[in-house]
C-alpha cells in the first residue's frame, strides 16, 4: 500500500492512464519495436546485415521511447521513499523531492543510442567507397551531434536531474534546465493542474521577489514559467507531476501543509519532515 493512497486526489487529475496515452504506446510499440524486429530478421536471412543491423537500432529506440512512455504515462508511484533530508554547503539542511533517476536516465539513454546511429550512419556513409552515398555524412553527422549534446549537457550538470528543496524560507526547484525559488511570505497558494499530466503550480505575489535562471537553451523539455497579468510577470513555480520521484499527490499535500501552518516549517530538513512526508501524515 502506499502511505499517499489515504490522501484526497485532486479532482483535475484523472486516478488512471489515459486512453489515449495507451494507445500511443501500443502503436509505438508495434511501428517501433515489433515491426523493426520482423525486418531485422528478414533482411538478415536475405544476406543484407547492414541493413538488419539498422533495423535493430530502430527497434531499439522504440524501445527506449515506450520505456519513457511508461514511466511519465503510466507507472504508478509505491511509495516515498525518495522522500530525504539533503546538506547545502553552507550546512543547512533542507527536506528534499528528487525528480525520477529512472526518466533522467532513460533521456539519456534514448538520446545517446539515436547520437550513436546516425555516428555509424555517419561512419557507414564516409567510408562506402560510393561517392553519392558518402555525400549522406553531411546530414548524419550534424544529427550525430545535435542528439549528442543531451548526454554532454548532462555531463556538465547543464541538464540535470532536477529535484524540488522545502526549506524554512521557501521553495527551491531545480528542473532540468532552470531553478526557481520563492520565499514561503510570497507564495499565494497551491493550485493543482493538468497539462499532460499532473502539475502543481505555485503561484506568488507579483511583487515577490523572485530568483530565478536557465542553464541551456538546449533540449528545454521544461523551462521557466512566463505567466503574465496586467503586463506584469507572475512569480511561478510549475512543478511536473510525472517527472518526479513520488507521487504528485503527495507533494501537493505536503505543500499544502507547510503553506497552511508557518510555525511547522521550521521542521524542514529534520528528519522530524522527512518522517511526517513519507508517513503522509499532513493532518
Amino acid at each position: 500500500m502506499r502511505f499517499s493512497d489515504h490522501l484526497s486526489r485532486p479532482p483535475e487529475w484523472p486516478g488512471r492512464p489515459e486512453p489515449r496515452h495507451v494507445l500511443a504506446m501500443s502503436v509505438t510499440v508495434v511501428v517501433l519495436v515489433v515491426a523493426p524486429l520482423v525486418l531485422a530478421g528478414f533482411f538478415a536471412t536475405r544476406g543484407q546485415p547492414v541493413v538488419a543491423r539498422y533495423c535493430l537500432a530502430v527497434a531499439l529506440v522504440g524501445l527506449l521511447a515506450t520505456w519513457l512512455g511508461y514511466e511519465t504515462r503510466i507507472r504508478r508511484f509505491h511509495d516515498a521513499d525518495a522522500v530525504t533530508s539533503s546538506r547545502l554547503d553552507d550546512g543547512s539542511r533542507q527536506l528534499e523531492i528528487p525528480y525520477s533517476r529512472n526518466i533522467y536516465l532513460g533521456y539519456a539513454a534514448l538520446m545517446g543510442t539515436i547520437a550513436l546511429v546516425f555516428l555509424v550512419a555517419t561512419v557507414d556513409a564516409a567510408w562506402s567507397g560510393d561517392g553519392e552515398r558518402a555525400r549522406g555524412a553531411y546530414l548524419w553527422a550534424p544529427l550525430a551531434l545535435v542528439f549528442g549534446s543531451l548526454p554532454v549537457l548532462m555531463a556538465t550538470g547543464r541538464f540535470a536531474r532536477g529535484h524540488l528543496r522545502l526549506s524554512p524560507d521557501g521553495v527551491h526547484q531545480r528542473g532540468w534546465t532552470f531553478e526557481s525559488f520563492l520565499p514561503w511570505s510570497g507564495i499565494v497558494g497551491a493550485w493543482p493542474r493538468y497539462a499532460d499530466g499532473p502539475v502543481v503550480v505555485l503561484v506568488g505575489d507579483p511583487d515577490t521577489p523572485w530568483q530565478r535562471r536557465s542553464f541551456t537553451r538546449l533540449w528545454r523539455q521544461d523551462r521557466l514559467p512566463d505567466v503574465k497579468d496586467r503586463g506584469r510577470t507572475v512569480p511561478t513555480i510549475v512543478i511536473p507531476g510525472k517527472f518526479l520521484a513520488v507521487d504528485p499527490v503527495l507533494v501537493y499535500h505536503l505543500l499544502g501543509y507547510y503553506l497552511e501552518r508557518p510555525a511547522a516549517r521550521v521542521e524542514l530538513g529534520t528528519e522530524a519532515a522527512v518522517r511526517r512526508a513519507r508517513a503522509a501524515a499532513f493532518e
